[in-house]
């Protein structure tokens, strides 16, 4: 150590390693993403499959007609 150096503090033994607000913020939404596209894929060959048995029946959604109120 040299005379220009302060001399180091040992206050506590781990030093404040609290993540930010915004860091927590950040980490949320990237978990709700995530959550929301892992459900998209094992969610999507379950709708498809409904869908086209739907469509083999002959419930197609395009062939229905539109009745207004």
């Amino acid at each position: 150590m040299s005379r220009f150096e302060n001399p180091v503090q040992f206050d506590t033994t781990y030093p404040n390693v609290a993540p930010s607000r915004s860091t927590l913020k950040m980490f949320l939404l990237l978990a709700a993403l995530l959550a929301y596209a892992v459900g998209f894929v094992l969610l999507y060959p379950v709708v498809a499959s409904s869908v086209a048995k739907s469509v083999s029946e002959g419930n197609d959604p395009a062939l229905m007609q539109f009745v207004g109120p």
